[in-house]
């Protein structure tokens, strides 16, 4: 009975964060930034500068090989429209996200002038020049705390 208990708890923590729920991506300044495709297509066609925070939801086209060079980031590829696929970018001290090919993911980072476009910082910052981040997969949050990098 303790057994089915736990493991009862164990599932609804795991679903205590659900799509159906708000998380803000916020601008450094506090400032909830909007997920739309026409802020998305403004920030790509504006070419003064790099920090801006994004938000963005697309499916995964493609996982390129893990960054170990420095610190270790996971990278793929994310088409949010039908002509606009970016690079995302993701530090694996804030915990590796379970990427797969076709699923749709939510994004909020800084964008880069990188290619078509970058997202990096998609997790908090623990130092503090950088707004926070994060990756919603699957209902589930990632990059809201820092972990330690498991060894595969």
């Amino acid at each position: 009975m303790k057994a089915l208990f736990t493991g009862l708890l164990f599932v609804l923590s795991l679903s205590a964060f659900s799509a159906d729920s708000t998380v803000d991506c916020k601008d450094f300044k506090g400032n909830v930034v909007d997920g739309s495709i026409t802020r998305l297509r403004s920030v790509i066609a504006d070419h003064k500068g790099n920090r801006t925070q994004v938000l963005v939801t697309g499916v995964i086209t493609e996982i390129k090989k893990e960054d170990h060079s420095g610190l270790a980031h996971q990278k793929y590829e994310m088409k949010v429209d039908k002509d606009i696929t970016l690079q995302i970018v993701s530090n694996l001290e804030f915990g590796r996200i379970p990427l797969v090919v076709g699923k749709e993911t939510t994004v909020c980072g800084e964008f880069l002038r990188v290619g078509q476009g970058m997202v990096h910082w998609t997790h908090f910052d623990p130092h503090g020049p950088h707004a926070d981040g994060f990756t919603i997969m699957n209902g589930v949050l990632y990059g809201d705390k820092e972990t330690p990098i498991k060894n595969n």
